[in-house]
């Protein structure tokens, strides 16, 4: 009986495991010169990937995981000033706004600010669970 509660408790942690809340966290990303005017950036961080352009002068930041199948997006520096994902060929715009390929949805933008020559991006993470 005492096998049977442990298999029983094992397999509810497996089915439902505790997972911890995401929270909404300010970091700084990268420096403003660092991003080229009229370019873009990726800067890859421990909570995920942020994509960076500066569009004369106005900072935008993007969730630089492609909405197709989570690949990582790059900048192309072409006539077009598009975001490329090189997976299947999906491109974006400089508003995030899917302009070929198969992605589904635009890029997720996300709240940035400038201070003080730093880039601060908002973003939500999900903190480890403590190990039981």
């Amino acid at each position: 009986m005492l096998g049977f509660g442990l298999f029983a408790e094992r397999l509810l942690a497996f089915l439902y495991p505790i997972v911890p809340p995401e929270e909404q966290v300010e970091l700084a990303v990268a420096r403003e010169d660092a991003i080229p005017v009229g370019g873009g950036t990726v800067v890859h961080l421990p909570f995920g990937h942020v994509a960076l352009e500066n569009a004369n002068g106005e900072i935008r930041a993007f969730s630089a995981v492609c909405t197709h199948l989570g690949c990582i997006i790059k900048w192309q520096p072409a006539s077009d000033h598009t975001w490329f994902c090189p997976c299947h060929k999906g491109k974006y715009d400089r508003e995030g706004k899917v302009v070929a390929g198969p992605p589904p949805r635009p890029l997720v933008r996300l709240p940035v600010s400038v201070r003080d020559g730093t880039v601060y991006v908002k973003m939500k993470i999900r903190r480890e669970a403590p190990v039981a």
